[in-house]
Formats: structure tokens, sequence, C-alpha cells
């Protein structure tokens, strides 16, 4: 049946119109990490060009078993001050928290969710999605969080229910629609309703564990994390150099790639607004390999100390004259190549990001999402340009 609704898919994007006006407005969601203030150069909130976004969502608060929220990075998150002149009486924090509530006032259509969890950060969820106790101390605790930071909604990003390497367990599928049902009632409970969203998988080894057909309607959409479905981790669905991120299978596991992830999702009645496709900025590099869908040896090197990850700005700037840039019809991606060095990089580029922008509309989605806006060229912004002006013709 996926097949048919792939086919169907391919069918559509291929000839028809675009499914809603091109007048109106998409979601483009940007996430920030709060790390990004220390790299070199520092990536801030008021970095951000406002025009190409219209919900940031803050990566990561980190929760414990009982539902407690805490920071993650207490100084990025609130501590250090932009000025020191600040007229009385003393604002009730600093850091980013205070930038994104500041730049919310001179961009009045920003809206900035907490986003809670993250593959670091994952391995209390299923211990306090079981407990009903947990749960209702979540569920206070996240709502009393965006009203102390001047959030406007909640993220879950929880990687990954029945992920048994992150303390999975099987309970996690209905325990997980549980913890959701309880956050979004009350959330939208409020005089001011917060958002409720989630980071969702796009492979099968993981969405399988979620009740995808019934979460839906515990959120205002779904950000669906289409990237990542190869790289070089050396399991067997990656034993050989393939895209991460193509909107198309052309090898291996047909179900990993962009649009059967979508085509699942709207199987399982997720509404198509509801659903906000992901994209990365970053590629991921193979080492010792002959090409595309050859055998690798390792992950190759990086923009940071995480080898195996280029950042689009790095590409952009660094790579072109080295590595042989290519295009794979079938799978409707490019890749780079280095014959002297071996390596490839499998990645997003403007015309990829547009096609994927053109996907959205055909298909009715309710979005783009990005990880993360700081591997974006500035001040050009490259990439973000590329989805927002395709989403905007």
């Amino acid at each position: 049946m996926l097949n048919i609704f792939i086919g169907f898919i391919i069918l559509l994007i291929t000839i028809a119109p675009p499914a809603i006006a091109a007048t109106e407005k998409y979601k483009v969601v940007g996430y920030y990490p709060n790390w990004a203030i220390y790299r070199s150069p520092s990536f801030k909130p008021e970095n951000i060009d406002f025009d190409l976004v219209t919900h940031i969502n803050y990566a990561f608060a980190k929760v414990d078993k009982a539902g407690d929220i805490a920071l993650f990075d207490a100084w990025a998150d609130i501590e250090y001050r932009s000025d020191w002149n600040a007229s009385s009486p003393e604002p009730a924090f600093w850091g980013n928290f205070k930038a994104f509530s500041d730049l919310k006032k001179k961009h009045p259509h920003i809206k900035t969710l907490i986003s809670i969890g993250g593959w670091t950060l994952s391995d209390t969820f299923s211990a306090l999605a079981e407990s009903p106790t947990a749960r209702a101390n979540f569920v206070e605790n996240a709502i009393k969080f965006c009203k102390d930071y001047d959030f406007d909604g909640v993220d879950i990003d929880w990687e990954y229910p029945g992920f048994a390497e992150h303390s999975g367990r099987p309970q996690d599928k209905e325990n997980f629609t549980l913890l959701l049902a309880e956050l979004y009632q009350a959330a939208h409970a409020q005089g001011s309703e917060l958002l409720v969203t989630i980071a969702a998988p796009a492979g099968p080894h993981h969405y399988k564990n979620i009740e995808v057909e019934r979460i839906h309607k515990y959120v205002d959409w779904i950000n669906l994390m289409t990237y990542d479905l190869h790289g070089p981790w050396g399991d067997s669905d990656n034993l050989v150099a393939n895209h991460h991120a193509a909107l198309f299978s052309s090898f291996g596991d047909a179900r990993l790639s962009v649009a059967a992830a979508v085509a699942f999702y709207l199987e399982q009645g997720v509404p198509a607004k509801k659903l906000v496709l992901g994209m990365p900025l970053y590629g991921r590099v193979f080492a010792n390999t002959n090409g595309l869908h050859s055998a690798y040896n390792g992950a190759g090197g990086g923009t940071t100390q995480e080898v195996g990850m280029r950042f689009f700005y790095d590409i952009k700037r660094n790579l072109s004259s080295d590595y042989h840039l290519l295009h794979d019809e079938q799978a409707q991606a490019p890749y780079l190549y280095n014959p002297v060095n071996k390596e490839l990089i499998t990645f997003d580029d403007e015309e990829s990001l547009r096609c994927k922008s053109q996907f959205i509309k055909n298909l009715g989605l309710g979005g783009a999402m990005v990880w993360e806006l700081g591997l974006d060229t500035r001040p050009s912004w490259d990439a973000m340009h590329a989805i927002v002006d395709e989403l905007k013709n």
C-alpha cells in the first residue's frame, strides 16, 4: 500500500499544480541550538534574519524522569548579559531567552518554542511517559516554563520512543500518545493558548514505535526529521555511501526517502497541513569510497570536531573547487565527490531545497523546517532564501 501511495505522490508532484494558493502562508520553522553562541564566529539570536522564519525552536531544555524541566546550559540560556546598563527593574532573565523575548517585540510575527529532549537528552522520556504523576508534573512544568521565559509553545523532541539505546521500551508507543494528549489539552486550555509540536522520525525503524494515526490529534503540527536517512554509521542500512535526505530513493530500502516518509504519515491519516517538512543545512560525509552507492570506510572530515558532518556554509565556501558536484536524477538529490581523497558528501543545495519546497506546495503540507539556522551562509542566507522564495512563488 505504501508503494502505491508513493507512486501517487510522484505523479502528483510531476503533473499537478500547487494544491493550495501560492499566497497562503507556510510555516518556516528554524531550530536554534544554544551552543551556537560558542561557534567562531558566534551565532546569536540577533544574527537571524527574521524575515525568513515564522517559528524558532530553541534547542534544548532537559527533563528528568519525574517531569521536572531544567536548563541545558544556564549561561547561554539565561545568564550572559547583553546590556550592563539596563534600567531598573532588573530583567527576570538574560541570555538567549531574553534576546529572543526582545526580538519578538521587534518581529511580532515570530513565535518561539522551547524544544525539550534531542538526541543526547532523551533517555528520561520513557520513564516519564509511563508515570501518570510524572506526566502531570511535566505538563505543569512545561506550561510554567513557557510563561516564565516567554515561549509560545513546547516542541517535544523524543529520540525516540521504543529506542532501546536511549532507554526506550515497547510501552513507549502508547505512553507517548498519553503524554502528548495531556500536554496538548492543558496547553490549549490556557487563556493564551500555547503551541504543542513534536520532532518526529522519518525512518520506519522509529516511526513504527509511534501511534502516528493518533498523535496528530494532540499536536499543532509535526516537524518531520526527513534527514539522516543514511549516513556513515556502519550498520546494516548503511553499507554503501547513500543520500541522507533524498526526495526519492534510488538505491536500497525504498522507505528511506523524504517522499516515502511523507507518504507514510499521510497514509496514517495525518492532515497534510500538520506536516512540516524537515530539511538539513548540513551534509554527511563518507570516507574511502569510490562514489555513490559504493562501499565506504568510516566518516569523512567535518566542519567542526564532529567528523562526518559538513555545514552548508562550509560546503559552499570551501569545497566547491575540490569536489565535483553531481546529481542523482532518480533521487532528485545532489552530492559532492572528491576522487583524490575519495570522500562523498550527501547534502541539499539550493536546487534540491527549491524542489522540496515545491513538493511542500504540491502536497499542501504545512511548511518547512530546518536543522539548523546557524549552518546557512551569512549574510546572503542562500539556503533559507532557496526555501522561502520558492514557497512564496
